[in-house]
């Protein structure tokens, strides 16, 4: 939100490169609004929280000075009005030689860019530069979901689906297929391998991770070394009804092993506590080593997107409990609590898994 922020005040509230200028927050949330395709899409994205943190960050880098009132912004902490003061010819234009280099990549066009250089900023062409090279092997590429890509390419993993991420695609004239990337429906809740006892049950927290785990069992492959008998999509914190799949199929919940895994944060470990807590009789354990897989092969420490709180200390415990038993999960759980950060699925989609498998 902060660069569209940027782009639209540039675009409507600058009136020259030298001029300081006032405008009011209330006229620029009117013009981000109709920024957006469909006006729905500004609450999509969060709508004025992500409005506030957008404002907060361009304040704190000097972009925005507040002009200090009683009367604040509609019943938020904001002012009600700022100056502008940086000049437009300071932002960070590209080069024409940068851009020549990479319109030659199949898909990406810079047409808009050269229309707008408003939106030329140094964040937008980051982006451009992580699709320019893969687009180099886009061919070699395997199809994984929307969600798995947008983490690799843009470090959030639901990037892509919002309206940010849907913009810069049409800005450059692309598409999901251009990046190997598909949308996976909600259309299925459990997957269970044809003529075999269901012993073993795997059980995802998130849809991508689920679509990925099916592929590789359908093709032979293990899911980070385990041998499940079936999948289950979870649903987020609607895991409880989902088990309600394995009575509708005729199979005992109380008899197979549960297997679980989430995303590494305070909403992933929360779910799995409170399941702990409220169903014991259930034989379920955290999947151990797909989070080993999670955090041997993460990259990186991932920002939370919104604001989360935390994990109560109950739920935190008995995660605590499981992972202990792998001494660098144990120290990986209490560092990303320590930074705030966390580690998403999708780190671990089809490409990754399938390598790990055949390794």
């Amino acid at each position: 939100m902060k660069q569209r922020i940027q782009e639209v005040i540039e675009c409507k509230f600058r009136k020259s490169h030298r001029a300081r200028r006032r405008f009011k927050l209330a006229e620029l949330e009117k013009a981000i609004i109709e920024s957006f395709e469909y006006p729905g899409d500004y609450n999509e994205a969060d709508g004025r929280s992500a409005l506030k943190y957008g404002i907060e960050a361009l304040v704190a880098d000097g972009y925005l000075i507040p002009i200090i009132k009683k009367v604040k912004f509609s019943s938020t902490d904001l002012e009600e009005a700022y100056w502008l003061t940086v000049p437009a010819s300071s932002q960070a234009k590209w080069s024409e030689t940068a851009m020549m280099r990479v319109i030659g990549a199949k898909g990406l066009n810079l047409d808009y860019y050269r229309n707008h250089p408003e939106a030329q900023t140094a964040h937008t062409w980051d982006y451009i530069e992580r699709i320019y090279e893969f687009l180099l092997t886009a061919e070699d590429r395997k199809l994984i979901t929307r969600e798995e890509r947008s983490l690799e390419l843009f470090d959030q993993e639901k990037y892509l689906a919002g309206p940010e991420g849907k913009q810069l695609l049409s800005r450059k004239g692309m598409n999901l297929e251009l990046l190997r990337a598909e949308i996976v429906r909600e259309d299925f809740g459990s997957f269970r391998m044809p003529g075999r006892p269901v012993d073993r049950i795997l059980i995802s927290e998130n849809l991508s991770f689920y679509h990925s785990a099916k592929n590789l069992i359908q093709n032979g492959l293990t899911v980070c070394g385990m041998h499940p008998d079936m999948l289950i999509y979870g649903k987020g914190w609607k895991v409880v009804s989902s088990l309600h799949f394995l009575e509708e199929q005729g199979i005992d919940p109380l008899e197979p092993a549960l297997f679980y895994v989430g995303d590494m944060d305070k909403k992933g470990w929360e779910i799995y506590g409170k399941l702990k807590l409220d169903y014991p009789e259930l034989n379920m354990k955290l999947a151990l080593p797909v989070y080993l897989s999670m955090h041997s092969n993460a990259n990186r420490r991932y920002d939370y997107v919104k604001e989360q709180t935390d994990c109560p200390p109950p739920y935190l415990e008995r995660v605590r409990q499981e992972f202990s038993a792998i001494p660098e999960l144990l120290l990986c759980m209490n560092t990303l609590l320590t930074e705030n950060k966390r580690i998403p699925q999708e780190v671990l989609n089809y490409e990754v898994m399938a390598r790990l498998a055949r390794a």
